[in-house]
């Protein structure tokens, strides 16, 4: 039976409910669901590299609180999800293999639980899954908030470099060897590259030594390798071609840990994408600091206030 993790720090949001299903190829994925009082939509939200559910209930409050039923899950082999599928087939297809995670996980589960319209908030490496969906002309959400999306890990050249190393780690049988651990995969807020707040620093480290299993260290060369193509793949001309769905893209001003130069090059290939810079924010947006996370908020209420104003849905 599936159950949150708990620590005093990071109480449960109203309603929480959490839950395992399957995958169309069997793998056992964990969901939740936050229901909303006098709801006016639902939205999901997905997380980044090493990240599970818990982490954004105090995100998933302040949805709550903006009339939104919620949906999380945790992307297979990440979190409290299968840990298998990926590391088994060397992650090949793996960012593939999680659009359409991510395509069952609304269509079977969120669709049916809530009514109204429905939206999708990612953040870091969910944006780049949530890219490749909606690039594909899915058109399930009413709009898409992208905090900090992984479009490219690094800035060129470095990117390219790193893609022919990863390339060759996996061809010469290194696919699920970690790459080398670095300062910003530490658990110590000094020098970290996520989040200028030492308290909810402090909270996302107790949830991590809370359940160990939960976090990943460092991403094998076998997922750079998949990051590589799936990054390499929505910069193919005429990719967006087909969306229909409205992106925000919302940048850190002082992003350290992925390319967030490249968010603009990505908001460039279509009409529907655009692009909001936050200054002084660290990649861990929505982890940051109060003044920080403020702009964040207006940004998002902003861009969703045009669907929900007049929409309702029951309760979930």
């Amino acid at each position: 039976m599936a159950e949150f993790i708990k620590i005093a720090s990071n109480p449960v949001p109203d309603g929480g409910e959490v839950f395992n299903f399957a995958a169309r190829d069997g793998a056992i994925l964990r969901g939740a669901y936050f229901p909303a009082p006098d709801a006016r939509g639902a939205i999901v939200v997905v997380t980044g590299w090493s990240e599970f559910i818990e982490k954004y209930f105090e995100v998933v409050t302040r949805l709550q609180e903006r009339g939104l039923n919620v949906a999380m899950m945790d992307w297979r082999g990440q979190g409290l999800s299968d840990r298998d599928s990926g590391p088994a087939s060397k992650w090949t297809g793996y960012f593939s293999t999680i659009v359409d995670d991510l395509r069952l996980f609304t269509e079977q589960h969120v669709t049916p639980r809530f009514d109204g319209p429905k939206f999708l908030m990612t953040h870091s490496m969910g944006g780049l899954p949530a890219l490749m969906l909606l690039g594909e002309g899915y058109d399930e959400f009413e709009r898409a908030i992208l905090c900090a999306p992984m479009t490219r890990l690094f800035a060129q050249p470095a990117n390219s470099v790193v893609n022919l190393l990863a390339n060759i780690a996996g061809a010469a049988g290194f696919a699920t060897t970690p790459v080398t651990r670095g300062e910003d995969d530490s658990m110590a807020f000094e020098g970290n590259m996520f989040t200028t707040d030492p308290k909810r620093h402090e909270r996302f480290r107790q949830l991590q030594l809370a359940e160990p299993k939960a976090a990943l260290n460092a991403p094998t060369y076998g997922w750079m390798r998949a990051a590589g193509v799936a990054t390499g793949m929505i910069r193919k001309p005429g990719y967006f071609d087909r969306l229909k769905t409205p992106i925000r893209i919302i940048s850190a001003g002082d992003e350290k840990r992925i390319d967030g130069n490249d968010h603009q090059t990505i908001a460039d290939q279509h009409a529907l994408i655009e692009r909001v810079v936050i200054p002084g924010a660290l990649h861990e947006i929505m982890m940051e600091r109060d003044e920080i996370q403020t702009l964040y908020w207006q940004a998002f209420d902003d861009f969703i206030a045009p669907d929900t104003a007049n929409s309702s849905s029951r309760p979930g």
